[in-house]
């Protein structure tokens, strides 16, 4: 760690695995649909064409512009954290953002199922939360500095080695 990361009070970098790549390409391709659907939306409801609802009644306006809103958010923080954990970063913003998306999709699940929604919209939804829940979950996993040298093991277990000059 640089000694000017050291006076900011910043983390040292945390090394990037394999599971990281994954976890920040996922992010990255999330993050691009989530924005794709709030970019849509924007002009679907600018134009008056494509969403299928009356866009004009309070309720259906404010939640057409809070999905909007939540969507450019979280897509915004997905790509940018994805390239930011590629550089040693946590990630928190994937973890937190894939939470709440993961929890307001599970409530929606419950609910539609419990209404009776068809199987493929439930197949469908749930493909859409576990693309949200993974790679937050991968962000999850152990993972040491970049300084950090990596763990051998001992080739002669229960001996103490002689110590180092």
């Amino acid at each position: 760690m640089s000694s000017l990361a050291r006076r900011r009070g910043r983390p040292a970098p945390l090394r990037t695995t394999p599971a990281v790549r994954v976890a920040a390409v996922l992010s990255f391709l999330y993050g691009g649909a989530v924005t794709a659907l709030g970019v849509g939306l924007t002009v679907a409801l600018a134009t008056g064409q494509g969403l299928g609802a009356d866009t004009h009644e309070y309720l259906v306006f404010r939640g057409v512009t809070t999905t909007i809103v939540f969507s450019l958010m979280a897509g915004g923080i997905f790509v940018a954290d994805a390239f930011l954990v590629l550089r040693g970063a946590r990630g928190t913003g994937v973890v937190v953002v894939a939470g709440i998306v993961v929890l307001a999709g599970l409530i929606g699940e419950v609910i539609e199922a419990v209404t009776g929604g068809s199987a493929a919209s439930l197949a469908i939804s749930a493909g859409i939360i576990v693309a949200a829940a993974l790679p937050g979950v991968l962000l999850l996993l152990p993972r040491g500095l970049r300084s950090t040298p990596p763990v051998t093991a001992d080739p002669t277990p229960g001996v103490t080695p002689p110590p180092q000059p």
